[in-house]
């Protein structure tokens, strides 16, 4: 039998925290895991617990019994999806051609990004999560066009057609989504050689129209925050037919970064987006780095060139320390080779466990996969980003698995969502069920934005942080008289790929030094295969191609992580939890002071169809105030003046999909938000969905 311990000692937190700065590349002066509470030097008085995790698992055979929790989330489609959670907003979209007579745009795929490890202390999704567009207009010569496409001129007799990038790109603004955006493509296929002269100063035209164009639509305090990116892994030589030599690359680039910092300075570029495997390999992004640094300026003529992030892509193999072992060696080559380096940001914005989007591993379909992940952010953050002896600027970590699944695997693939296309509907329409690895985000954006000092051990011994068991906590400091101290402690058990049907780790969790609050309360939010899987009821259904209304409704019932209700936290500033963990699950602890007010109001809210008599409700929650949130209540009214609760189930992702057993979709509806002491916020603004007749 295993012991774990979580234990927080009542103290000067300062000195037992860190302070997280997204994007900043600063560490705080946290000790690394493993050392004693008492070695630790306070810097500045703070009622904060410190969080010591004692972990023991050597893992017992026991069978994990259901418990008392139950559970778990929704997720639906549009043609271009839109899932949106009160801590993580995510919209797929399908990669596919865009079909404008006067213009074919292609969209390879899309990624999500977080700005570090994890979301810091934020409560808006969009400033958790972004997204990688990876395109440029494929766009004819300038002709005149009847189309009513709208057009733009590059000089050079060249004029490029952004009708359906704009619609994508606001639909990501509509959505509080930033892009990460990858410069390449070759538009109508007319960039054939960087070698070109012509076609270099047409390129560095084209990408400073692009970001002008952008900052004129957004402002330029929102496209500031892109991060724009080289061509996709330029050592892999896919360049959509464009002659890219060396030299080649090296004026590509050049273009790009001037083509940025003329629509203006602020503007970051990073690259080259590839696997950096020792030199004599990778000779592109090797020579990227020379070139930055003693290259010549194809424009200025000067030596040198920007370079405001690195990115890496680095992938586990399917073990998660695999990725950070691999993300070292690259910088401590980079340091060696390239010292003046040295301080400039690192991101891995394609961290996955395993390479191959689409293969199908059963592992990606459940709770394995988002227990890892989190496993992995557990990992760098501990030992890059929050470790004050560590050399590393790490400032991005991201998973590239914004794709959308296909049959016969709907689950199985590399996605955050389940797809299914329904195929024996009028017509036919596509359903997207959240995998436990989405519900794993939403449960990672319940942290803020201060680490808490933690550590894993076993009778007495700390285990290392490539452990089966190990914990992320974080504190949120009040701002103000309104605000109140939270906390978060979200441990998992993770065996990487591996799940053990009988096997589980027996868990002590013990708070102290908890800081007395008003009405201070506590929450559980739970993950497990048994219990939170809707690929497991996919399978007990019988696999079905084309699920019913009703047995989406059952998926769907299997999606959110299971969650106790509030309890008080006891007047001792001390708790006591005990629990056997699964290999793999995932756990959280929340407790929450409560604030002066009640949540804020809920905004944006829309209506999207799904299919006849069932439709997606998705909304914001950018004025919440609070991470504290038991539920978001879903209203509908035939007539606009008697409402009634149509939610059912607690869940605090905000999106909601509504397929009642009448099928009478078309009225009125509202949403708010209710907090974990029942404190209603105001209702949104009502909107009304009038259902199309049927054809």
């Amino acid at each position: 039998m295993e012991k774990v311990e979580l234990t927080s000692a009542r103290g000067t937190a300062s000195s037992a925290r860190r302070h997280i700065s997204p994007g900043s590349g600063t560490r705080g002066a946290m000790k690394p895991v493993g050392m004693s509470p008492a070695t630790l030097e306070p810097k500045r008085a703070w009622n904060c617990p410190r969080w010591d995790t004692s972990v023991a698992p050597t893992m017992t055979s026991s069978s994990v019994g259901s418990g008392t929790f139950r559970r778990c989330l929704q997720r639906s489609e549009s043609s271009l999806a839109a899932s949106s959670t009160a801590r993580h907003t995510a919209l797929v979209s399908t990669s596919h051609r865009l079909a404008c007579p006067a213009l074919r745009s292609r969209l390879s795929h899309v990624r999500t990004t977080a700005p570090g490890p994890w979301c810091r202390g934020v409560r808006t999704p969009s400033r958790c999560f972004s997204w990688e567009v990876r395109m440029v207009s494929e766009a004819p010569m300038a002709k005149p066009s009847s189309s009513g496409c709208e057009r733009r001129s590059a000089g050079q007799g060249l004029s490029y057609n952004f009708t359906h990038l704009d619609g994508y790109l606001d639909l990501l603004r509509e959505n509080q989504l930033l892009p990460g955006f990858e410069l390449m493509g070759s538009p109508s296929g007319h960039f054939s050689d960087f070698e070109d002269k012509q076609q270099v100063f047409e390129w560095r035209e084209l990408v400073s129209l692009l970001a002008r164009r952008y900052i004129d639509r957004y402002g330029l305090e929102h496209v500031s925050k892109w991060n724009f990116e080289t061509w996709n892994e330029p050592d892999h030589h896919d360049f959509d037919n464009v002659s890219m030599t060396t030299q080649g690359f090296f004026n590509y680039y050049d273009a790009c970064s001037e083509g940025l910092r003329a629509a203006s300075p602020a503007l970051r570029l990073g690259g080259p987006g590839d696997s950096f495997h020792p030199p004599p390999h990778s000779p592109l992004s090797w020579g990227l780095l020379g070139h930055c640094l003693h290259g010549t300026n194809f424009f200025t003529g000067e030596v040198g060139v920007r370079l405001d992030y690195i990115a890496l892509h680095k992938k586990g193999a399917g073990s998660s320390i695999y990725i950070l072992e691999q993300e070292e060696a690259v910088v401590r080559q980079i340091k060696q080779l390239f010292p003046e380096f040295a301080d400039t940001p690192v991101y891995n914005d394609e961290a996955d466990p395993l390479v191959g989007w689409s293969l199908p591993q059963p592992w990606r379909a459940d709770v394995t996969y988002a227990a890892m992940v989190v496993k992995v952010i557990a990992q760098h953050q501990d030992l890059l980003v929050g470790n004050s002896s560590s050399s590393v600027r790490y400032a991005l970590l991201s998973n590239d698995n914004a794709f959308l699944s296909y049959h016969p695997h709907p689950f199985s693939q590399r996605t955050l969502a389940a797809r299914f296309q329904v195929n024996n509907t009028r017509p036919p329409h596509v359903q997207l069920l959240r995998k436990p690895v989405l519900a794993a985000m939403g449960l990672l954006a319940l942290l803020d934005g201060e680490q808490l000092w933690a550590q894993v051990s076993q009778d007495g011994a700390v285990l290392d942080a490539n452990h089966t068991v190990g914990v992320l906590a974080s504190a949120h400091r009040p701002a103000g008289a309104a605000d109140a101290w939270r906390a978060a402690v979200l441990v998992y058990a993770s065996d990487d790929t591996r799940a053990h049907a009988n096997r589980s780790a027996a868990l002590t969790l013990r708070l102290h030094g908890v800081p007395p609050g008003p009405g201070l309360v506590y929450v559980t939010f739970y993950l497990d295969n048994q219990l939170c899987s809707p690929y497991g009821e996919w399978q007990r259904l019988g696999r079905p191609v084309f699920p019913s209304p009703e047995q989406f409704r059952r998926m769907r019932a299997a999606e959110d992580p299971v969650a106790t209700a509030p309890r008080p936290f006891p007047a001792s500033g001390r708790l006591t939890l005990r629990r056997e963990l699964p290999l793999p699950s995932l756990l959280l602890v929340h407790v929450c002071a409560r604030p002066e007010e009640p949540p804020g109001q809920v905004t944006r809210l829309r209506p999207l169809p799904l299919t006849r008599g069932q439709l997606l409700l998705v909304w914001s929650d950018e004025r919440m105030a609070s991470k504290c949130l038991w539920t978001y209540e879903v209203q509908f009214s035939l007539d606009g003046q008697g409402y009634a609760p149509v939610s059912g189930r607690p869940s605090t992702f905000n999106l909601f999909v509504f397929s009642p057993d009448a099928a009478v979709v078309s009225g009125f509806y509202r949403v708010r938000a209710v907090d974990y002491w029942a404190r209603p916020g105001p209702f949104s603004d009502p909107v009304r969905y009038v259902e199309a007749p049927a054809q």
